[in-house]
């Protein structure tokens, strides 16, 4: 699987079924993982899927595709969701996040820090939609 066959079969149908169930956390969760995932197919697709790559290479890569094109926010969400609790720094301040205070049934607790879960899945998949080698056919 491309990182287009990613897109268009995982994180496409995602995004719909959020859509669909917008009060559905387990949607949303499932929404932010795949679209997060998506910096490392991008990243390999930038290397042309060589065989063998170390894990720096990749985590570069992949790092390079979130900054460039304003996905640190959906990783920072995904990595809270995945690991309960992520230290973050910023401006020599240390602080915590934590997906603790999520309540599912409830959307106005659907925040990982001061982002809005909901605003960060629409904002990322807008981003990734845009790019066009997501939306060409494989080669």
């Amino acid at each position: 699987m491309d990182a287009r066959e990613r897109f268009q079969k995982i994180v496409v149908p995602n995004y719909n079924r959020h859509i669909a169930s917008p009060n559905d956390f387990s949607l949303l969760d499932n929404l932010i993982g795949s679209m997060n995932t998506m910096a490392e197919y991008l990243g390999l697709q930038r290397l042309n899927y060589p065989p063998h790559v170390s894990r720096n290479k990749r985590r570069e890569e992949a790092q390079a595709i979130r900054d460039d094109n304003l996905l640190t926010d959906v990783q920072r969400c995904a990595d809270v969701i995945k690991h309960v609790r992520n230290e973050v720094e910023q401006d020599g301040v240390t602080s915590t996040l934590s997906s603790t205070g999520i309540d599912t049934a409830d959307p106005t607790t659907w925040k990982v820090g001061e982002l809005d879960l909901v605003q960060v899945a629409h904002s990322a998949f807008e981003t990734l939609k845009a790019r066009p080698q997501l939306n060409e056919p494989s080669t």
